[in-house]
């Protein structure tokens, strides 16, 4: 093995703090025009509680769709009327800001209370997508009379 003189080792070492300055590493916030430009932008990538489907298995989404469910749906608000809508609450639109001026889907939740229970692996599936060998057990929380009833949901696409 060579041995290495301690010049050339100091020489080495400030090429590496050089090359490997903070300013590489720090991460910069992204601007709204890069943020569109994501891939995912196009709804490729859902991020949250994945939609539950009617054959899904996993008791988190299923517990979860029952408790925020609403029998009326979902009515479209203008921008006016959602700005009207948080102003009922105490708040306005520039709280959001991914906000635009897009309109809004609003669902009131009317859902009974229901009792469910889901072992946190059900969490990772549902929320990444996940698939892993649910045979071992991560811990189960049953969620007794959970009731969301009155609860306004606003979506909108950004």
């Amino acid at each position: 093995m060579p041995c290495r003189s301690t010049s050339f080792k100091l020489l080495a070492a400030a090429c590496s703090l050089l090359l490997a300055s903070a300013s590489h590493a720090t991460p910069k916030p992204l601007s709204d025009v890069e943020m569109s430009a994501v891939r995912g932008a196009d709804g490729s990538i859902l991020a949250g509680v994945q939609g539950s489907s009617s054959s899904s298995q996993n008791p988190f989404t299923n517990g979860l769709a029952a408790a925020f469910s609403s029998s009326t749906g979902a009515s479209l608000l203008t921008p006016a009327q959602f700005a009207s809508a948080l102003e009922g609450v105490g708040l306005s639109p520039a709280i959001f800001p991914d906000y635009h001026g897009q309109p809004v889907a609003q669902t009131v939740v009317d859902a009974r209370p229901v009792t469910f229970s889901f072992n946190l692996s059900d969490v990772l599936q549902g929320t990444t997508g996940l698939q892993f060998n649910s045979a071992a057990s991560m811990g189960t929380i049953t969620l007794k009379d959970f009731d969301a009833r009155g609860t306004t949901i606003w979506a909108w696409h950004h």
